[in-house]
């Protein structure tokens, strides 16, 4: 569990929201990828959740998050045009900086 204490309005804003997670990750003939993400979301804002290809310095597919605070599991599956093994991470931000969102764990699948 990692407190994201004023999580910022940019993607790696405070020092926590850099260790949400990292994997390696062989794409070669995948052509989509699930990211699974478990939060309690505290504060106002509309989270963003980044699955960010570390790699090539792109984005890989974003969940956002405008629903009501509390904890929930976020899932979305993203079509995916990349191959080769990858460096992936989850990133985070929010449009209200001082939101603290509490993150569980994370999960990706790809196909």
């Amino acid at each position: 569990m990692i407190i994201l204490t004023n999580v910022g309005s940019s993607y790696d804003a405070i020092s926590a929201a850099k260790g949400l997670g990292l994997g390696l990750v062989d794409l070669t003939g995948m052509t989509s990828i699930t990211l699974a993400v478990f939060v309690n979301k505290v504060g106002s804002g509309t989270l963003s959740w980044q699955l960010w290809n570390v790699t090539n310095g792109v984005e890989l597919g974003v969940i956002t998050d405008s629903g009501a605070s509390g904890e929930k599991l976020l899932q979305q599956t993203f079509v995916i045009a990349v191959s080769g093994v990858k460096v992936l991470r989850l990133r985070v931000k929010s449009t209200v900086p001082g939101d603290d969102p509490i993150f569980y764990g994370a999960a990706i699948s790809v196909s």
